[in-house]
């Protein structure tokens, strides 16, 4: 008999306090490596939605976090989405760092369009700060991986954001790579039009 073939991956619900401080520290420290290559991200937004009542979801490499993704409470379509007409919802992820393995940030991206999909949803939606800098490297990366960026806007609160969508899309790969417990990441299923 030969051997079943495991996900490396797990993506998992986080609830407790270590693994909320867990992700919360790993969202700081992405924010000080871009803020090393010149990039502006604070992590201060992120760090309080980590802490809050939202839904957040670790990717865990053989135990350890390597990435991390909140849904945004209430808020299925942020202010600048009406122009993307369909059914989506709003997170934000601890951003990947240019020059360095963004295999976490390209996982969870194609695991996110994928799990979208299968709930009837047509975008994930995403915002980073709007800076010079944020739209070099950091821009580039995420094109890469599949994400698209829309003429920055400025937030109700007053911060101006480069606004982000993914087309969610089947994609079956990361089933292979990544086990995901049941309640990873729970979406709202949207009935067809």
């Amino acid at each position: 008999m030969g051997a079943v073939d495991t996900p490396v991956y797990a993506l998992l619900p986080v609830r407790t306090g270590a693994a909320i401080a867990e992700a919360a520290a790993l969202a700081q420290e992405a924010t000080r490596r871009l803020a090393g290559q010149g990039i502006d991200h604070p992590a201060d937004q992120l760090v309080d939605l980590i802490r809050s009542q939202a839904t957040v979801t670790g990717l865990y490499d053989d135990g350890e976090l390597v990435g991390c993704l909140v849904v945004h409470p209430g808020e299925d379509r942020p202010h600048w989405s009406r122009a993307c007409p369909g059914a989506g919802i709003s997170v934000s992820l601890v951003p990947p760092v240019p020059g360095r393995d963004d295999q976490a940030a390209r996982l969870l991206t194609l695991w996110l369009a994928d799990r979208a999909a299968q709930h009837g949803l047509e975008w994930i939606w995403w915002e980073i700060p709007a800076s010079p800098q944020t739209r070099g490297a950091l821009l580039a990366l995420l094109r890469d991986l599949g994400w698209e960026d829309l003429t920055p806007v400025r937030h109700p609160d007053g911060r101006r954001v480069t606004p982000l969508r993914l087309r969610a899309e089947l994609r079956p790969a990361p089933t292979v790579a990544i086990s995901a417990s049941a309640d990873a990441l729970p979406l709202p299923a949207v009935s067809a039009r």
